[in-house]
């Protein structure tokens, strides 16, 4: 009678391992920097709202060796169809971990912003490239990921000095304005200098085409990273 119930003891204390391993905020993978972090990791996706956050990928963004969790709203419910929302969580030098979610792409349902996020691995970049309507105006952010948190480091646009909506479709707004970068006034040449150094001179991939997968896949994914070796 003892040996069956040890034997149940036993089932139960390994299917405890196989179900909460992952997203419980358990540490079955030790107590390791990168068992904490992926933990973590878990816990965001299991208590993630699917309406908002329903495809996932790990991606070593600053190239330290540990994923960061990037997540996108793919069949939920988004405030403007044609935009595209981003998360990244990642982490500072205590382990506590961030989540950067106000990064996008897309073209706006209302017009006046089309743009496309690229993200550098392991070089810790984001690069948002944009168009503004209506004369089709470029402009460029870099996020730089730093102690976990995506930060602006450097921004630059064309903008037109006047603009008339009278003026006929030979205007070209490229003759009536400037480029600018980090605020300063620059030549056309001088701004693809500076982007192309902010970058790496590396275009870098496409988040909309990141291998999403959803909920089930990426906590199964996690497991490796999590489960006791």
């Amino acid at each position: 009678m003892k040996n069956r119930v040890l034997m149940f003891a036993l089932a139960g204390l390994l299917c405890s391992l196989v179900l909460f391993g992952c997203g419980s905020g358990n540490t079955a993978g030790g107590s390791t920097k990168e068992s904490v972090i992926y933990n973590k990791y878990c816990d965001i996706v299991s208590g993630s709202d699917p309406k908002k956050w329903d495809g996932f990928a790990l991606i070593d963004l600053d190239g330290d060796g540990v994923n960061e969790l990037f997540a996108t709203c793919i069949d939920g419910e988004r405030e403007d169809e044609g935009i595209q929302p981003y998360m990244i969580a990642g982490y500072n030098k205590a382990d506590d971990l961030i989540v950067n979610d106000e990064l996008q792409d897309g073209v706006a349902g209302a017009g006046g912003y089309r743009g496309s996020l690229y993200y550098i691995e392991g070089k810790g970049i984001l690069h948002e490239s944009m168009v503004f309507a209506p004369l089709g105006l470029p402009a460029d952010t870099i996020y730089e990921l730093k102690d976990g948190k995506t930060e602006i480091k450097d921004q630059g646009e064309f903008s037109v000095d006047s603009y008339d909506e009278a003026e006929d479709d030979s205007w070209d707004p490229f003759e009536h304005g400037s480029w600018s970068w980090n605020g300063e006034t620059v030549p056309e040449e001088k701004y693809n200098e500076m982007l192309k150094e902010a970058t790496g001179d590396t275009e870098g991939s496409l988040m909309s085409e990141i291998d999403w997968k959803d909920k089930d896949a990426i906590l199964e994914e996690l497991k490796k990273y999590t489960s006791v070796k």
